[in-house]
């Protein structure tokens, strides 16, 4: 169940898109505002943020809002795309559909849903590439409900061969939808040249011919394997007790054993690209979607916060440089916009447009320029408006049990630790033009990396020889044309 496509403002103040990490991933906090002696303030809202393990390895973090009227529950598992072998694409997405088909104590996917439909509250989840997660908000008194709920779901799936051939075909219709999305096309294709041949190159989703080759028994193994209590983080935000808490999940995680570590855990990160690239892929429609972008920086690194702040003057605000570029001065497109990725050794930077066929090449000479553009910094009022804007959305990012529940979810994922959304705003505030301009090398355009998706792009061999910053043969000479890979999808 991945999360659409959302527009710009929406990927930052909700779960992103693909079920990538929440809004703004917990940033490395400001000493002084982090561990046992932060502020109260440094908590905003809430109060009583506790962390504590089980015996068997599993963690549970949660923080109290007095007075809230919900609950959010969340459950982790250090299990996603990034754990698996190429030929078993997407089985931690499956996994996370058969889970909803049913368990022991609610055999189908109506009694699941409906056990928490009918008290008020919702039930969902999303495949990430390094983790996959659970989660239900209700009202604050059915909060063990929840509890017993998805811990059922993930301890006790059915796991049947009927469910499991039921599910794969939606499972494929969803690729199927995808595959004809030439946005989701686009993004694929850029993966595939920021990673080539790593698994962080796929999409979650998984690939048509992997999915159709899983079996049951594929499905099973990799449950046995991965969802395991020392791989599991339980987040609870709402008005309630952090001891109340760990007496009901310690009794639903009394016999989960904790099982040997998995043998392959995260595979190495290939080397960068060592040039420019173009990947040109069919898609369905009457929209090119361009992305261009580099390798980035990995979630702990203490520059990210000052790379996520670039992104934003670059093209995450209606105020940005890709707004008033390709939208409001040249009319280029609608769907514009950056983002910042981070992982646990890697990441990457993008920014993409959605323009006609015949002006992909007008968008990535401007894109490529705009990167060129970067490596000056950022003059004061646009590095003000950009941190502005990302330390407002840190003072509002948590002010509902469900937001906190994921921030407390991804600061564990991220950093094995607590970290108070005021500490990471305090990061923010303390990034200066300079760590920006320092920064600014990521973008350097002898980096970039540029997919477009869409009917297939016209003269590809300039768009190339842009991409790579050659000059075109010309007309008559007899070289032959360079080749861009272009790949139909069906």
């Amino acid at each position: 169940m991945l999360f659409p496509k959302l527009n710009n403002t929406a990927r930052r103040l909700s779960l992103a898109v693909a079920g990538r990490a929440p809004a703004i991933l917990p940033a490395l906090p400001d000493p002084s505002q982090d561990g046992d002696a932060a502020p109260d303030d440094a908590w905003g809202l809430w109060r009583d943020a506790q962390r504590s393990v089980l015996p068997n390895g599993l963690r549970l973090v949660t923080a109290r809002l007095h007075r809230s009227g919900s609950v959010a529950v969340t459950v982790g598992l250090e299990g996603g795309s990034r754990y698996e072998a190429e030929a078993q694409c997407g089985i931690s997405h499956v996994l996370e559909h058969m889970c909803f088909r049913g368990s022991d104590r609610w055999p189908s996917s109506f009694l699941l849903t409906s056990s928490i439909e009918e008290l008020g509250g919702t039930l969902d989840g999303y495949t990430h590439r390094e983790a996959t997660a659970y989660y239900s908000r209700l009202p604050r008194a059915y909060a063990g409900k929840a509890l017993e709920v998805i811990f059922d779901m993930v301890r006790h799936p059915r796991l049947t061969a009927e469910d499991f051939a039921l599910e794969r075909d939606v499972v494929l219709e969803e690729i199927h939808q995808d595959e004809a999305t030439s946005a989701v096309v686009a993004e694929e294709a850029l993966d595939a040249l920021l990673w080539p041949g790593h698994p962080l190159s796929r999409a979650p989703v998984g690939t048509e011919a992997a999915v159709t080759a899983l079996t049951v028994e594929d499905v099973r193994t990799y449950w046995q394997r991965h969802y395991t209590p020392d791989r599991c983080i339980v987040a609870v935000a709402g008005d309630l007790e952090h001891d109340e808490l760990a007496a009901t999940v310690a009794r639903l995680a009394e016999d989960w054993q904790a099982q040997p570590p998995v043998e392959s855990e995260l595979a190495p990160v290939p080397a960068e690209p060592a040039e420019p690239e173009l990947e040109s892929r069919y898609a369905s429609g009457q929209t090119a979607y361009v992305y261009a972008g580099v390798r980035g920086l990995p979630s702990t690194d203490p520059d990210r916060p000052a790379l996520e702040l670039l992104s934003c003057a670059l093209g995450e605000l209606a105020s940005s440089r890709l707004w008033a570029d390709l939208r409001d001065g040249r009319g280029l497109a609608y769907d514009v916009g950056s983002e910042v990725t981070s992982y646990t050794d890697t990441g990457g930077a993008r920014m993409w447009a959605g323009v006609p066929p015949k002006k992909a090449g007008e968008a990535v000479e401007r894109m490529i320029a705009q990167a060129e553009a970067l490596q000056q910094g950022l003059p004061l009022d646009e590095f003000q408006r950009a941190k502005n804007y990302i330390v407002g959305e840190l003072t509002m990012a948590c002010e509902t049990t469900e937001e906190m529940a994921h921030w407390l979810l991804w600061s564990e994922l991220a950093h094995r630790r607590l970290i108070p959304p005021g500490a990471a705003r305090a990061t923010y505030e303390r990034v200066v033009p300079e760590d920006v301009q320092r920064v600014a090398s990521v973008w350097a355009p002898s980096r970039l990396q540029v997919a477009i998706a869409g009917p297939t792009p016209r003269r590809a061999a300039r768009l190339r020889a842009l991409v790579k910053g050659t000059p075109l043969a010309s007309k008559s000479t007899k070289s032959p044309r360079p080749r861009t890979r272009t790949r139909r999808r069906a």
